[in-house]
């Protein structure tokens, strides 16, 4: 009987120092993995294409606002890292902000591309930075520069010209 509860009360020790070291730090707020940057912009051809060039190379998620008939935007689309996308409601903005934990937000674009109002609740949380140049080149540039991404300037670029040409261009 004694040896029993001496091998349980050192399995339950032993049990405890292992939950303790590992797994309980798991639900430590500190301890989740932090997303660095959080792109948000709007559903625009420019903003969109900058955004998703430099989630390819970045792996960092992307809120992208989908205008409404009146201008205001009442939803916008969670862009996982991992292609996925999920439709959220923009009352809901801040609540998935806080889950994601990001160190720095950028916002690409202008009021049109995102709502004022969500910028305003961002910036009370989290260090946020606007880019909205008219010259789309110019913020991809600076973007580039900020996520160490030499090359997203002349890849946005080059994409925007080739989407231009096959566009613009009539078919036959």
């Amino acid at each position: 009987m004694k040896k029993t509860v001496l091998t349980l009360t050192a399995a339950l020790l032993l049990f405890t120092v292992l939950l303790g070291g590992t797994s309980c730090s798991l639900f430590r707020k500190s301890s989740r993995a932090r997303v660095k940057t959080l792109l948000v912009t709007g559903n625009y051809l420019q903003p969109r294409l900058l955004a998703e060039l430099a989630q390819e190379r970045t792996k960092q998620p992307v809120f992208l606002f989908q205008p409404e008939a009146g201008g205001e935007a009442s939803r916008f689309h969670f862009l996982h890292a991992n292609k996925m996308s999920e439709e959220i409601s923009a009352a809901k903005l801040m609540d998935v902000a806080v889950l994601l934990n990001p160190k720095t937000v950028i916002v690409l674009g202008d009021d049109t591309c995102v709502p004022a109002a969500s910028v305003a609740e961002l910036r009370k949380e989290y260090s946020v930075m606007v880019l909205n140049s008219d010259d789309w080149e110019k913020n991809a540039q600076t973007l580039g520069a900020y996520l160490e991404l030499p090359r997203l300037q002349r890849d946005f670029r080059d994409l925007k010209g080739r989407y231009d040409d096959n566009v613009l261009t009539p078919q036959e």
